[in-house]
């Protein structure tokens, strides 16, 4: 199941886009260098980042949840 919202004011945010559950990365900053990388500002940039809006990174992700729910 792809979950995308056509109707975000942001769509489509990145390519090749296949799911916006996570709108904003919850890893943010991740500090992985082949993601992203540290301005001289201190902000992190991953905006080149599709990690997050993959199918199979989500589910992961909520596999993870669930399986700590059942803790």
């Amino acid at each position: 199941m792809n979950r995308v919202n056509k109707a975000c004011a942001y769509y489509p945010c990145h390519k090749n886009l296949e799911d916006c559950t996570f709108c904003y990365c919850p890893y943010y900053p991740c500090g992985n260098t082949e993601r992203g990388k540290w301005l001289k500002n201190g902000i992190w940039d991953c905006s080149d980042c599709e990690w997050i809006h993959q199918k199979k990174t989500v589910d992961e992700i909520f596999e993870l949840i669930r399986q700590k729910k059942g803790d």
